[in-house]
């Protein structure tokens, strides 16, 4: 009866969770996370994957600046913050890249806009973004 007792109560008890508890909904959760990361060119030379900073000339990109996720139409859905940044050698010199994730963004929406900072929206398309595309953002450092 004991072997019985367990099984029978993380049934009942886990039930609830995930798709078994939402009864009145109609579609099946449709969630997933965005990632993505901003590039910064013009980054000084030194060991791929240390840390590092964005160039003097780019203030902005920095480790805990804002990144908001929106619908096309701009209404922000999504608030997160930029990792620190960690360098990547690319063909054209040095790039800082400073990742980000957003969570629980619904896969039914053609696109998305993200803004960092104060900085113009740039879209992605959210096919490519739940196939595993990063969000790339690419920030130009003026010499």
């Amino acid at each position: 009866m004991r072997r019985l007792l367990l099984p029978l109560v993380l049934t009942v008890s886990l039930g609830g969770c995930g798709w078994a508890g939402r009864h009145d909904e109609t579609r099946k959760p449709d969630n997933f996370q965005l990632q993505g990361y901003v590039s910064v060119t013009g980054a000084a030379s030194g060991i791929p994957a240390t840390p590092c900073l964005a160039p003097a000339s780019v203030p902005d990109i920095v480790a805990g600046a804002t990144v908001r996720a929106a619908d096309t139409d701009g209404k922000v859905l999504a608030v997160t913050a930029l990792d620190g940044g960690v360098l990547a050698q690319a063909s054209d010199g040095f790039r800082c890249n400073f990742a980000f994730r957003v969570k629980n963004l619904s896969g039914s929406r053609p696109a998305y806009q993200i803004l960092v900072t104060d900085r113009p929206a740039q879209t992605f398309q959210t096919r490519e973004l739940t196939e595993g595309k990063p969000a790339v953002i690419t920030v130009t450092a003026s010499s």
